[in-house]
């Protein structure tokens, strides 16, 4: 649209308008405020200390050490070394459980009740004898060796990453290993 400024000189308005459309407008004042809401909400809600916040509970990372992960590991010494770059991540999972991801395994302190496992628990699974007072064992596709172990008052998984190579009842020794070294600690 053609049209005349206020001092009568003519000008294209498309041109304006074109960039008015694809032009993000901020205002200082709103930008500033909002930015300052939102930082205001990430400091209130983030949980503080940067691990998982467990009512009470057990956190997991206290019992996946790398000591324990050195011990029971089926990765070869360099590709350890490579899992173990990569810091511990814990993380707050169902009522007051607590997650642990390190050195190719995770495991799960009191993450769900027993009875949640029941119902979903099926024919893959293996029952496993003399390890807490309930324990099973399940080959997850290749990828993970997986144990549910109820000890006590406590329900602790376990997710092992199967290297190249190996088949998750190779590495069934070492998941059985890590569950009976962590049932001692939760009671």
């Amino acid at each position: 649209m053609i049209m005349f400024d206020h001092y009568g000189k003519v000008f294209d308005d498309r041109k304006r308008r074109a960039r008015a459309r694809t032009a993000i407008r901020v205002h200082r004042g709103h930008f500033v405020r909002r930015l300052i809401a939102s930082l205001y909400v990430i400091v209130c809600i983030a949980p503080q200390g940067g691990t998982a916040a467990t009512k009470g509970g057990i956190s997991a990372c206290s019992l996946l050490t790398k000591e324990l992960v050195t011990q029971v590991t089926p990765y070869d010494k360099k590709a350890l070394d490579l899992a173990l770059r990569v810091p511990a991540r814990e993380d707050a999972v169902g009522q007051g459980g607590s997650e642990c991801s390190y050195g190719g395994i995770t495991m799960n302190v009191d993450a769900f009740a027993p009875a949640a496992f029941e119902r979903f628990r099926d024919e893959m699974w293996v029952p496993l004898p003399n390890l807490g007072d309930r324990a099973y064992f399940r080959d997850n596709k290749g990828r993970w060796a997986e144990a549910y172990v109820l000890g006590g008052s406590h329900v602790v998984t376990i997710q092992m990453d199967v290297p190249n190579g190996r088949t998750a009842a190779s590495i069934q020794p070492n998941v059985i290993a890590l569950a009976k070294a962590v049932l001692p600690q939760l009671k």
